[in-house]
């Protein structure tokens, strides 16, 4: 029986008694009649304390009740009384409260739901003990083909003996050899930890960066060769041409050209070869020699180019030797690269000043072109970004890898004289 059953029995039975007692004990007559209303005032109190306490109370129990039911239905109505009406208001706001909250849990758990089946990726989720609680359509299709590897990848998701840990990613490769990327994770529920396992395959894209990637080695290598080439080219046909005037000097004069070009080509050579050794470029071989020599030899395989330009190449080199640890053929390639890059920008006419400062420990190139446009300054040593409609965007690249290796400080700039200067700084 409910609380509010047994008040109104006791209420009635109560007055009943008492009605009663007053007839035997008074009789009729006026003391009755005032006995009488004075029960049937107390039976209206009693009737309205019903309703501000025991009434409220009844329904809070069944409230309650509902609540355990998670039927968010039930609500308390105004009672007249201060304190209970305070209650009422403080219950049904947390009534429509949790009712809103689970309306919108509901509607989250169903968008989860949506998206979760419709992800492009694989999840599974795992129950408190490691064993798969749920997995989306992506890991189904994929347990059809690859049943041995999805069991092989859940097997090692984090569990109660923590086999891997949580966060741990790894690619595997399927038996039809596609890349899965798989990520283990977990998250907390009801304040325990449960895991979850997220699959990805990854074939295309991985496909796709080795396609760059070796792209990117091709490009520089043959932007390299063709440096180096077209100097050795432009030398060794000086020399037909003079070889096939018969001129007397000729000796003289392959002398002079075929040093350079023999140490060029041997140079391209030893580079070519360690960078498709490791597909990478080579770590520097550190010689102590003198900067100013590597700037001559730059030069004398440039010059003939920098002639047919009508390109003037001038050295303003310290009397003193500028010793530095460095690796020669490198770094002579950076050189070379600068010249090439001071050639075309200049075009025809023009002046190339290499320079050398045993103090600053520096060497510069510095060429009279127009100069670095300024929608570009912060792009000029990006991999494969060039202004150059021809051009592949490797050669500063190239320079830049090889002056970080060696620890060197360097800078491309137009300066207020209008030169354009590439410095070079080698503290070791």
């Amino acid at each position: 029986m409910s609380t509010s059953l047994k008040y109104v029995a006791y209420l009635t039975v109560l007055h009943l008694l008492l009605g009663v007692m007053a007839y035997f004990v008074i009789g009729r007559g006026p003391v009755l009649l005032l006995v009488e209303m004075i029960l049937l005032l107390s039976a209206y109190l009693g009737y309205r304390l019903y309703q501000v306490l025991v009434a409220p109370l009844d329904l809070l129990s069944r409230g309650v009740g509902a609540l355990s039911d998670q039927d968010f239905s039930i609500k308390m109505t105004p009672t007249g009384s201060p304190e209970m009406d305070r209650l009422g208001t403080v219950y049904n706001r947390m009534i429509d409260q949790l009712r809103t909250e689970r309306v919108m849990g509901r509607q989250r758990q169903e968008f989860l739901d949506r998206l979760v089946s419709a992800a492009e990726v694989g999840i599974v989720i795992l129950d408190f003990d490691g064993k798969v609680e749920s997995e989306n359509p992506w890991v189904r299709q994929l347990r059809g083909e690859q049943q041995e590897f999805v069991e092989k990848v859940i097997a090692a998701a984090p569990s109660a003996n923590g086999v891997e840990e949580a966060g741990d990613k790894r690619v595997y490769t399927t038996a039809d050899n596609r890349r899965i990327h798989v990520e283990y994770a977990t998250f907390i529920d009801r304040g325990f930890e449960r895991g979850f396992v997220v699959l990805q395959d990854v074939t295309a894209d991985l496909l796709q960066a080795e396609k760059e990637a070796y792209g990117k080695v091709i490009r520089m290598m043959a932007h390299e060769v063709n440096n180096s080439n077209a100097a050795i080219v432009s030398l060794l046909k000086s020399l037909l041409e003079i070889a096939t005037e018969k001129d007397p000097n000729l000796p003289e004069i392959a002398s002079e050209y075929l040093p350079p070009v023999i140490n060029r080509a041997e140079n391209l050579t030893g580079f070519m070869r360690n960078f498709a050794r490791v597909v990478r470029l080579p770590v520097p071989k550190l010689q102590r020699v003198d900067l100013n020599a590597i700037l001559v030899a730059a030069g004398g395989v440039m010059q003939p180019l920098l002639e047919g330009a009508a390109i003037e190449l001038t050295y303003q080199l310290d009397i003193r030797p500028l010793l530095r640890r460095v690796d020669p053929a490198q770094l002579e390639q950076v050189i070379i690269n600068a010249l090439t890059n001071a050639r075309e920008s200049i075009g025809e006419g023009g002046r190339i000043i290499l320079n050398s400062n045993v103090d600053e420990g520096s060497i510069t190139v510095a060429d009279d072109g127009p100069g670095i446009p300024e929608e570009v300054k912060g792009n000029i040593f990006t991999p494969f970004f060039s202004t150059k409609s021809t051009g592949q965007g490797v050669g500063l690249t190239l320079s830049r890898d090889v002056l970080e290796a060696h620890g060197a400080q360097y800078q491309l700039v137009t300066e207020a004289d209008g030169w354009t200067r590439f410095k070079i700084k080698l503290s070791n």
